[in-house]
């Protein structure tokens, strides 16, 4: 049974003894279930499967019944995840043809090697929702020669964009894709507030608009960091409009004046806020390490200022529109323009509050 094999895994994670049976007697065991239609129901059925949908601990018990796939895949490609979808991704140099063969066949034998795991944790890989991306530059990517991939039975052929965590991500990584798809998703949330606000206090209908309209833009908005102005305007719009709503000006009230009264940072400064949260949790070690180690300190052997005010190294890239909107690049090169007093900071909590406040400064005034 499923329970059976995730409590066999969680000794990976020094989980033994009485938890382990709690787990099992208390949490898992003796549940059931029936199905009701109109006003019949069905004959009660044990549940010898699964852990109970919305609770506390069936997402910890997702990751200890998922935690030895990665073990699993015996080739070179990295796996990245959350929850329940995960990626396979390696590099390679554009126009090298045998690395770019050599990485198309150990992605599709590594495939083989999660299926063979699914098969015997009971699972199924859906080959139709398996999708394959090659991100790039233009002229990178017309050098490129993958253009399908053999999963299982199946020929996966590449997409020119994929959405990942909700996140939709298209080969050049410019994401105007996914910037309309939040712009109409956050025009939408404000017609509906549009039609409410008569009947709202100002209080109110921010609350409203921070869970409804600008939860859009900033999901996942760290990536949307030194996009060019063009390609953020309409999310900025929308956010210009949803400000002027709330406090029930026209349309041609300044946009500036109407943000700055409502303390909201406009877009372009909320994707750097964002991104800087980030880095100050790699620089104090309570990120993720495939992000931490992306980052390194400048050093030098003299008492210079670059030294002594935890300045990050910036690296040296050769695509200027691609490479430098990295997280190993522009993560660095807001850090580095930070004051002191902002980066010393010992809690998120304290850092968030200064760097908003900074912002501000540096935005309005």
């Amino acid at each position: 049974m499923l329970f059976m094999t995730s409590m066999n895994q969680v000794k990976i994670f020094n989980i033994t003894g009485s938890n382990v049976i709690f787990a099992k007697n208390v949490f898992l065991r003796d549940r059931s279930f029936r199905v009701k239609v109109n006003d019949d129901f069905s004959d009660v059925k044990q549940i010898n499967f699964s852990v109970p949908q919305g609770s506390i601990n069936g997402p910890i018990y997702f990751i200890c019944y998922t935690s030895t796939l990665a073990s699993c895949i015996r080739h070179n490609p990295n796996l990245v995840g959350y929850a329940d979808d995960h990626s396979l991704y390696d590099s390679f140099k554009a126009g090298d043809l045998d690395a770019e063969l050599s990485i198309a066949s150990q992605l599709s034998e590594s495939l083989d090697d999660v299926k063979i795991w699914m098969l015997h944790n009971r699972l199924k890989m859906d080959d139709d929702k398996t999708e394959v991306i090659t991100f790039g530059a233009n002229r990178q990517l017309q050098k490129s020669t993958i253009h399908k991939l053999r999963v299982g039975d199946s020929i996966v052929k590449s997409s020119s964009r994929i959405k990942f965590l909700g996140m939709h991500m298209d080969e050049n990584l410019n994401f105007k894709h996914h910037i309309a798809q939040k712009t109409r998703s956050a025009a939408l949330a404000m017609f509906n507030l549009r039609k409410l606000r008569p009947f709202l206090s100002r209080e109110l209908s921010l609350q409203i608009a921070s869970s409804l309209v600008f939860s859009h833009m900033d999901y996942g908005n760290s990536l949307l960091c030194n996009l060019p102005a063009s390609t953020v305007k309409p999310l900025q719009r929308i956010q210009n409009f949803t400000a002027k709503l709330i406090l029930g000006v026209s349309y041609d009230h300044s946009s500036t004046a109407a943000l700055n009264e409502l303390h909201i940072l406009p877009i372009e400064a909320r994707c750097q806020f964002k991104l800087l949260v980030l880095v100050y949790k790699c620089i104090n070690n309570i990120a993720p390490s495939y992000l931490t180690e992306l980052l390194q300190f400048q050093t030098s052997s003299y008492n210079t200022r670059s030294s002594s005010q935890n300045m990050l190294l910036i690296p040296k890239t050769k695509y200027k529109t691609f490479a430098d909107r990295s997280f190993s690049v522009m993560g660095p090169r807001l850090w580095n323009t930070l004051p002191e007093s902002v980066k010393q900071c010992k809690t998120v909590t304290d850092f968030k509050k200064k760097l908003k406040t900074y912002f501000f400064r540096k935005t309005f005034i």
